[in-house]
């Protein structure tokens, strides 16, 4: 045998066995299954959390030869130990070296001359030129690109250096590898944003049914700015009627369940203020009105959301609405009727922008639906004489209202209702009053809607602030939310909810995290929290000596 065939059977061998070896790999994602796609793809954009199975170097770009080390610039492969080099920033005597055991000092280990901190790793970059191996295997004709949806690795018929080549047309590449999430570069953070849309609209990308994941990084070390890249693929969705029985009767039990419970919240208030000031007409209509007033401030919180969702082409599915039985006997503001309704995100989305938009204009949709609402209610009290009622029913009265909230914004609307005649002049000291169905309704959509601009990690305030400020801060803000409205005894009931719900439940990951948000998008998330403290309902009783 001639010593040309010997070399080509020692490198078809040579590739059966990657092939092998990355097929293998595939069977690592069998830990995906049951987990939601947004759930991967947000573990995806943590770029803390690869596992190393490169080709190349990501110091020096230089090929691999399978050990936990570069055989070029001898920087470590193996994640852990890279993370600990990097956040070591000066050198120290008695080191032990992670390579060889030994212990050393110094930015280099002196025994086998691999780096100890980040300088050192930056050095011996600096200092050698790979030398191209001649003798390496075959480029794969494939890649294996994680898909979210499929919860499985998916095989691309593409080489890894034509994606780097179509990187390259647009950006800087620093480093590049094959993680256990499939290709990873990182490159020099780009001057115009639009080169990310100009790469995303490639032929490679789109034909390959590639979606790109960005984040931005910084190395201490140099101060480089720099944004990872990583690739997740996802098939267009194929339509389907959302709107069909079999997509929707599950909706559909939760709304009905959601209507019930709003009637009989109105029920219960409507039947004891009659009961209370002996009031002979017909409750049906005030009840009516109070369930279609407080459904309807939902409906218009779900449909700014489905408006945005349109504008910014995001894929919505239709919403869940919460239905909350009310308590038979337990007055005041807790008969809410419902808890809103929540949507799932069935698609990425793109920019962190479009994150913060589909979630501030829900609320504020309702917020402003319920203030219209309310400045209709205010004009219609019940008003009854002192002299007119039992000792019994001015108790009764009074045990009721210790719990009504004490809210900003409703103390500013009660002072503009009586400056401009818009609610009627009530005596205290011969009259008692309680407000309209309507009113009532309205003041439900505003603690409901307020409520939700906190930072919560359930709550449309969560993702705002996510949006602004990332996961990080977002996770201890979540934790400070949930301790106070558990602390508040008119909200301990979502304090609970936002403490203990798994935030897997409601990811809706960004695809592009490099981007910043908009400088306009951190005045309205300050006008968010500022509506969330003006709606923050605090029982009366706290005032009351």
């Amino acid at each position: 045998m001639s010593e040309d065939n010997k070399k080509s059977n020692n490198n078809e061998e040579k590739n059966a066995d990657a092939k092998k070896e990355l097929e293998e790999n595939i069977e690592t994602s069998k830990e995906d299954e049951g987990k939601p796609w947004d759930q991967i793809l947000y573990e995806m954009s943590d770029f803390s959390q690869s596992t190393n199975v490169q080709t190349k170097c990501w110091n020096c770009n230089s090929n691999l030869k399978g050990n936990d080390w570069c055989d070029v610039c001898r920087a470590p492969i193996k994640e852990s130990i890279k993370q600990e080099v990097l956040n070591r920033h000066t050198s120290a005597s008695a080191i032990k070296c992670w390579r060889c055991g030994g212990t050393t000092s110094g930015n280099v280990c002196g025994i086998c001359g691999s780096p100890l901190t980040a300088e050192g790793i930056e050095s011996l970059a600096d200092s050698i030129i790979p030398t191209p191996d001649i003798q390496s295997d075959r480029e794969p004709e494939f890649l294996y690109i994680l898909s979210p949806k499929d919860r499985q690795l998916i095989k691309i018929a593409m080489k890894f250096s034509d994606l780097e080549a179509t990187i390259a047309k647009h950006f800087t590449i620093k480093r590049s590898a094959i993680t256990n999430f499939g290709p990873e570069m990182f490159i020099e953070r780009p001057a115009e944003n639009k080169l990310y849309d100009k790469f995303e609209a490639e032929k490679l990308i789109i034909d390959n049914n590639l979606r790109v994941l960005y984040k931005g990084i910084r190395i201490p070390s140099n101060n480089a700015d720099l944004v990872a890249i990583r690739f997740f693929y996802w098939k267009p969705q194929e339509e389907v009627n959302r709107f069909s029985f079999k997509n929707t009767r599950w909706k559909l039990l939760a709304l009905a369940l959601t209507i019930t419970t709003i009637v009989l919240a109105g029920w219960f208030y409507t039947r004891e203020v009659y009961d209370l000031f002996s009031i002979e007409k017909s409750m049906a209509v005030d009840i009516i009105i109070f369930t279609f007033a407080l459904l309807g401030i939902s409906v218009m919180h779900e449909l700014a959301h489905f408006i945005v969702q349109r504008m910014k082409k995001i894929t919505l599915s239709l919403p869940y609405f919460l239905p909350i039985p009310p308590i038979p006997g337990f007055m005041s503001y807790f008969l809410l009727g419902t808890a809103g309704g929540f949507i799932r995100v069935l698609n990425p989305v793109h920019k962190r922008n479009d994150l913060f938009d589909l979630y501030f204009y829900g609320p504020l949709a309702g917020i402003v639906t319920s203030i219209a609402l309310l400045l209709i209610g205010l004009s219609s009290p019940y008003v009854a004489e002192i002299s007119d009622l039992s000792q019994t029913s001015l108790d009764r009265v009074a045990e009721i209202q210790q719990f009504d909230p004490v809210m900003i914004i409703m103390l500013f609307f009660n002072w503009f209702g009586s400056a401009t005649n818009l609610a009627p002049i009530i005596n205290l000291e011969t009259q008692v009053s309680f407000i309209h169905p309507l009113t009532y309704a309205a003041i439900v959509g505003l603690i409901l809607n307020g409520l939700n601009y906190l930072p919560g990690s359930m709550l449309d305030g969560g993702f705002i602030f996510r949006s602004l400020f990332g996961e990080r801060l977002t996770r201890i803000f979540s934790f400070i939310t949930s301790l106070f409205l558990m602390f508040n005894f008119t909200t301990w009931g979502l304090g609970v909810l936002t403490m203990f719900v798994p935030r897997n439940l409601f990811q809706t990951p960004v695809t592009n995290e490099a981007l910043q948000p908009h400088w306009s998008r951190y005045v309205l998330g300050a006008l968010a929290l500022a509506i969330a403290v003006v709606c923050f309902p605090i029982p009366s009783f706290i005032f009351t000596p």
